[in-house]
């Protein structure tokens, strides 16, 4: 059996522009959960009602490798105190042209990591991006 996206890469882009802006070594973070509630209802013992609240999204961290200049300037506004929020397509994409999207709903950059320097390691030096999202969809084609 053929195990689904053995080889891939990743591929971000701000939604509605169509335009790929970045490629990611990694993306973590990717979450959803409910907020649940007991109620316990007097004279009713084999049971707890369960009470669904609220969805959170966890932070969503990037960890870059090649970015656009557009992405970065949006990034650089937010950090200099021009918030607006973005939808972001992140895409993973297999070498036989399949591929499964995630949609992030109302991103907003939250925290930026520079790379680690040093010169006795021989490793690629890398950056991460944190977002903050207030939703999270499967988006399939």
């Amino acid at each position: 059996m053929q195990q689904p996206f053995a080889s891939f890469n990743f591929q971000v882009e701000i939604c509605n522009e169509g335009k790929v802006l970045a490629l990611f070594q990694e993306v973590t973070g990717l979450s959803a959960s409910i907020e649940v509630t007991d109620l316990k209802e007097g004279g009713v013992n084999s049971t707890t009602h369960k009470l669904i609240g609220h969805a959170s999204y966890g932070n969503v961290t990037l960890k870059r490798g090649l970015i656009d200049t557009e992405f970065i300037q949006w990034v650089n506004n937010v950090l200099n105190g021009t918030v607006y929020r973005k939808d972001i397509l992140i895409t993973i994409n297999d070498d036989s042209g399949e591929h499964i999207s995630y949609k992030l709903l109302n991103a907003v950059p939250v925290k930026w990591d520079g790379p680690n320097l040093n010169v006795m390691n021989d490793s690629i030096a890398t950056e991460s991006l944190e977002l903050a999202i207030e939703g999270l969809v499967l988006v399939t084609q």
